[in-house]
């Protein structure tokens, strides 16, 4: 059977209307925004605001990202109230667990992209490495702050 399924995340952004002058402005908004712009160019995908189903019914969201591997989508919907970041998407038939992918680096995109911006504003010069590893394609990422 296939539906939209919600999956949360420990990501938190400010409690603001998605659409409103002040989440455009506000710097977790913008870094959710840049961690899922760059899990789209990694992946080779497209940012997007809604997704489908297994039956190609459209769900909106907040922003979302559709790539070769999961042409359906994984959505991102913020709880207003609370900031609570959601992730969606229909599992269905997704046997190599791409959409999972996308959201396990959607949430290291926005911690890596996060702890960068705290040590620049500590005014650390900031290295960044990143490796992948082994036929898992797991993917291990070094951030330096230099004094």
């Amino acid at each position: 059977m296939s539906h939209i399924a919600t999956y949360h995340t420990r990501i938190r952004v400010k409690p603001l209307p998605a659409d409103s002058e002040a989440a455009r402005e506000d710097p977790s908004w913008q870094l959710l925004r840049e961690a899922v712009a760059m899990t789209a160019n990694e992946l080779g995908g497209q940012v997007t605001d809604s997704v489908r189903d297994y039956y190609d019914a459209v769900r909106w969201c907040d922003i979302g990202i559709i790539t070769p591997d999961f042409s359906r989508g994984v959505g991102l919907r913020v709880v207003r109230q609370t900031g609570e970041i959601h992730f969606l998407y229909d599992p269905y038939g997704d046997r190599s667990g791409a959409a999972k992918r996308i959201c396990d680096r959607v949430t290291q995109n926005y911690t890596t992209l996060a702890t960068v911006r705290a040590l620049q504003a500590l005014n650390y010069d900031i290295e960044i490495e990143t490796t992948e590893e082994g036929p898992t394609g797991r993917r291990l990422v070094t951030i330096r702050g230099v004094d």
